[in-house]
Formats: C-alpha cells, sequence, structure tokens
C-alpha cells in the first residue's frame, strides 16, 4: 500500500492556442482547485449516484465546497501518513457500479454520456474510500453511545409503524447513532482546520 498521495490537483500544462484556459475558482493554502476539477467531479458524482448530469452555479459551488474539504482532509492525511487505497482495493466496488449499470456495454455508455474515464472513475472511488477510511479511523475512537441514546431513536425517530422488537434493530440503530455522531465530528474538525488554512474562493473563475 502506498504511503503518499496521489496528487488531487496539479498545475496546468501550457494550453494550446485554441484551448480554453483553465480557471482557478479556489486556493487552499498553496493548492488550487480549477474550473475543470470541478466539473468533473460533478460528472463523476452524478454517474456514481445515479443522477442526471446537470450542472447550475449553486452545484458548482457545493461541488467547490466539497473539494475544498477533500483537500484538508488530504493534507491531514498526508501529515499523518494515512495511505489512499490501492486500485485493487476498489476493484470490487468498481465492479458493482459497472454490474449495477446493466453490464459492460452499457456502463460504456455511461462513460461517454457524463464524458468521464473508467480511470477517473477508479481514481474517484480510491478518494472516497481513503475518506472514509480516515474519518473513522480518527473519530470513531471517540464515539460512545450508551442505552439510552438507542432507546430515544426506538421510541422518537424509528416509524411507529411497524416497529420490531428493539433488540432485533439495536445494532442498525447504534450504527446510525455512531454515523451521526462521527459527521458531527467531522464537521467541527473541517470548520477548525477552515478558520486555520488560507482559503480563498472566487464566484467567477478568476485567471
Amino acid at each position: 500500500m502506498i504511503l503518499r498521495l496521489l496528487p488531487l490537483f496539479g498545475l496546468l500544462a501550457p494550453a494550446a492556442p485554441a484551448e480554453i484556459v483553465d480557471r482557478i475558482v479556489a486556493t487552499v493554502g498553496r493548492k488550487v482547485i480549477t474550473t475543470s476539477t470541478v466539473r468533473q467531479q460533478i460528472r463523476l458524482a452524478a454517474l456514481l449516484d445515479g443522477a442526471p448530469l446537470a450542472e447550475t452555479p449553486d452545484g458548482f459551488a457545493a461541488m467547490r465546497d466539497r473539494l475544498i474539504d477533500r483537500l484538508l482532509v488530504f493534507e491531514e492525511m498526508r501529515v499523518s501518513r494515512y495511505p489512499i487505497p490501492e486500485s485493487r482495493e476498489v476493484q470490487p466496488a468498481l465492479e458493482r457500479e459497472i454490474q449495477d449499470a446493466g453490464g459492460p456495454a452499457r456502463w460504456a455508455e455511461l462513460l461517454a454520456r457524463y464524458r468521464v474515464t473508467e480511470e477517473q472513475v477508479r481514481l474517484s472511488l480510491r478518494h472516497q474510500a481513503a475518506v472514509v477510511r480516515f474519518t473513522l479511523n480518527r473519530f470513531r475512537p471517540s464515539v460512545q453511545i450508551d442505552p439510552a441514546q438507542i432507546r430515544a431513536y426506538y421510541d422518537q425517530r424509528l416509524p411507529a409503524q411497524p416497529k420490531p422488537p428493539l433488540e432485533e434493530v439495536r445494532d442498525q440503530i447504534e450504527a446510525v447513532l455512531r454515523a451521526e455522531q462521527i459527521n458531527v465530528l467531522l464537521g467541527r474538525w473541517l470548520a477548525e482546520v477552515r478558520q486555520q488554512t488560507h482559503i480563498e474562493t472566487y464566484e467567477e473563475p478568476q485567471p
């Protein structure tokens, strides 16, 4: 397993005269996020979510913010020497995507429609797995779920009908509560790191 992170965002190669120059939409420390990166990630997310391909100003801004958070996580992973999963580790997830799409032929059609490559999908799955692994390793030890929380969820949040016996759903409820608390801790950590990091965003693409 590699111990260095693959570059998420790199410097752009010189553009040919007829090409449109890529634009910076955010800086995170010394790292940059470009228009093309955001748009590619929008297409990848839509493909993996099975959603229609659409780009709106709000969707663009939301994806830009997600990429800022991911860069902050990746920097912490680099400092703490968390590895990114290797390609073979996400191969089962990729194969499920192909199967869910309806097979290799249909998958190839979707890749063309969303204008992404299979290697880009594979790298996206590796990044997702890395963030999940980091989040669980970093915050799960701090989460404690007591029986009163499980009972409260069962009584107040589980649908009234039909409601199985508590013992049958205890483990599922605990997993939900644990995930919720991990997300809260991750959100707090990201807010703190954002305050400590020089971040600039641009409403309009900047050269």
